[in-house]
């Protein structure tokens, strides 16, 4: 939503940091420490013995139910378990049996979570499921009953966290979501996702019940500048597969249109090429569209609007004209092709303080038509209860949702933002229908982040920060600790996110860096190996020239490519801090001619992260190849420079 394009934006700098804390620390269970799950469910217990899938056939009872991924994903966990997985229609009466389906599918899969639980999935939310293992009729059993076909396919996501070795747990899960949207919003400025960056992201947000997928990136010409023109060739062909997989993964995939730069709001043309475009996209199985009217110029732009809504110097003509469009849009078009409720974003979309514009806009606006709003800011450090509910009454809507502009860099493209998502309110699902997170250009780099949106949104009163990033950068690394530490140690680097009073620098990295400085003030001299208190920072600088070799190695193989240009910087300020090191040994011990050459050695190694090698578009949308310069670890690279600098000159 923000960018050095748009016109000028609020930013509210509010203070109350939430400690960030160590990324280190394993994941708990705040139910059960042996049921790990995430986002952590509503309610959680174990019972009993576990089921065993290995040395067998294991059928999967499917009744009518007929979604493949579900199915898919319950077939790899018995695979992977050691079983034979066989699907069936019908229970085999012999073996372990895995149920799955809502009442309306399966039967029996209500009948067997009541007999488990005490409850089925009857009576939950929109994406509730049940979940149980036991013994149901001297059968092993594991039951996966959904609400609705997604709330089954959640299940399956559930079932799959919990398989450790040959067996399932005995365990008992009544689960559903706190807000309806989850998810994220691709609204960015730059360089669109690439296809296969969005595909990935579908399967991600599958595997992490995120359900919500906003397709509006500023700068593809066919929902912004050429609003009216229809996709076609390859255009038209990758459009139809990202939906085919987004619904796949039962990820609602929103086509967003930003007609505003050019709009007549009267004409009836222009709400024909509206609902033709959309029309397009439903044909190939879009069922939620949006309209864009953020970072619009604030004026009519046909003599029509301006003589049927006159400008008395209130804003109501454009909330006004607005209205009017847009409520077309859901009572001629989306009621009538049974759709779900159109969803917008103001022009004026940060604040919840009241004002002509958003009162008048809310006012007229259809009921049924849902609303985006940012915080007080357009980047919102906090987001709380009151501020909120004001919002709502500013906006005269019960039906208002989060566009969050984090971990969004559009604004910063020299920078990554990787620190956990910290500063809303546990209780704002009373109040909201949820949140997209606007990310990062960079589509993998952004999981970390969208992982603690995913966690949170489902289950606001028990997220907690440092255990769901602590889980995704395992599910990101991989098993492999080597590479799990090089991680830990570049996202450490990757913290400083602008739009946070006081902002954070490196917490790790500057922690050793103080204790080195610390280490060397106590030290004496002539200099004879190091001090435990500079080992840290000595070890630490060692790992960070691994990065551009090691990350490769993770589990996710597109977020170290998305990263390359930044590990590659931070090897590079790794090495020259070690030669800033070994000059400072040098100095310690009198010894010049070492020192000399070893800061230059430093200096070589500097002039290195100065290199441009992170592309850009301008605002024509050409590409601009290597145009930026990644920055990393700055305020301790940089102040490590100038102080060890300032001791090789007062040498």
């Amino acid at each position: 939503m923000f960018s050095p394009r748009c016109t000028p934006c609020l930013r509210a700098l509010l203070t109350a940091l939430l400690a960030l804390g160590s990324v280190n620390a394993a994941p708990t269970s705040p139910d059960n420490s042996q049921l790990v799950v995430s986002p952590t469910p509503q309610q959680i217990s174990s019972h009993g013995k576990s089921v065993s899938l290995a040395g067998g056939a294991v059928t999967i009872v499917t009744g009518d139910a007929t979604d493949s991924a579900t199915i898919d994903i319950i077939k790899t966990i018995v695979s992977s378990a050691g079983g034979h997985a066989v699907v069936s229609s019908k229970p085999s009466g012999h073996g372990t049996q895995i149920v799955i389906g809502t009442k309306s599918e399966n039967g029996l899969a209500g009948t067997i979570a009541k007999a488990l639980t005490g409850n089925s999935a009857d009576g939950l939310v929109a994406d509730g499921y049940v979940l149980a293992s036991g013994d149901y009729q001297g059968q092993p059993s594991i039951v996966l009953n959904g609400v609705d076909e997604r709330g089954t396919f959640y299940a399956a996501q559930t079932l799959r966290q919990l398989g450790s070795g040959h067996n399932i747990p005995g365990v008992n899960i009544r689960d559903w979501p706190l807000m309806a949207i989850r998810g994220s919003i691709e609204g960015f400025y730059g360089e669109p996702w690439s296809h296969q960056a969005r595909l990935d992201q579908f399967v991600f947000y599958g595997k992490h019940k995120m359900n919500t997928y906003v397709y509006t990136p500023k700068d593809d010409p066919l929902l912004r500048a050429d609003w009216r023109t229809l996709y076609a060739g390859d255009n038209l062909t990758q459009l139809q597969e990202l939906i085919e997989t987004a619904n796949t993964n039962h990820v609602d995939f929103t086509f967003a249109l930003s007609p505003g730069l050019d709009l007549c709001y009267s004409s009836d043309a222009d709400f024909n090429a509206t609902t033709t475009k959309f029309d397009q996209a439903r044909k190939l199985g879009v069922q939620s569209f949006y309209i864009a009217l953020d970072d619009i110029p604030t004026e009519f732009h046909c003599d029509s609007d301006k003589q049927k809504w006159v400008d008395t110097g209130n804003w109501h003509w454009l909330a006004d004209a607005q209205a009017y469009y847009l409520n077309r849009i859901q009572e001629e078009y989306v009621v009538p092709n049974g759709l779900k409720d159109l969803e917008t974003v103001p022009t004026n979309y940060a604040g919840s303080a009241p004002d002509p514009y958003k009162g008048e806009f809310g006012t007229m606006l259809n009921k049924n038509i849902s609303i985006q709003w940012t915080g007080e800011g357009v980047f919102s450090d906090q987001i709380n209860d009151t501020s909120v509910q004001q919002a709502d009454s500013t906006y005269v809507t019960d039906k208002m949702f989060l566009w969050d502009n984090f971990p969004v860099n559009d604004g910063n493209r020299n920078r990554l933002f990787l620190n956990p998502l910290t500063g809303r309110s546990p209780e704002l699902y009373k109040y909201l229908l949820g949140f997209t997170s606007n990310p990062m250009e960079e589509a993998y780099a952004s999981m970390p982040a969208l992982a603690n949106y995913a966690d949170y949104t489902w289950n606001g009163p028990k997220y907690n920060a440092e255990d769901s990033m602590a889980a995704i950068l395992w599910e990101l690394s991989g098993s492999d600790k080597t590479v799990h530490d090089a991680l830990l140690a570049f996202v450490d680097i990757n913290q400083n996110w602008p739009y946070r009073e006081p902002q954070v620098y490196s917490p790790q990295l500057s922690s050793d860096i103080a204790a080195f400085w610390a280490a060397r003030k106590a030290s004496s001299k002539p200099k004879q190996g190091h001090p435990d208190g500079e080992t840290a920072l000595i070890n630490r600088l060692a790992l960070l020239t691994t990065l551009p070799n090691v990350l490769p190695r993770m589990a996710m193989k597109g977020f170290a490519d998305d990263v390359a240009p930044w590990s590659t910087v931070a090897m590079q300020w790794a090495k020259a801090c070690q030669h800033l090191i070994a000059m400072l040994d040098a100095v310690d011990n009198g010894d010049k001619k070492t020192a000399d050459s070893e800061f230059s050695a430093a200096q070589v190694w500097v002039n290195k992260t100065k290199a441009k090698t992170v592309n850009d578009r301008n605002d024509d949308g050409v590409e601009l190849p290597n145009s930026i310069t990644p920055i990393t670890g700055d305020g301790s690279f940089d102040t490590f420079l100038a102080n060890a600098t300032t001791i090789y000159k007062g040498q």
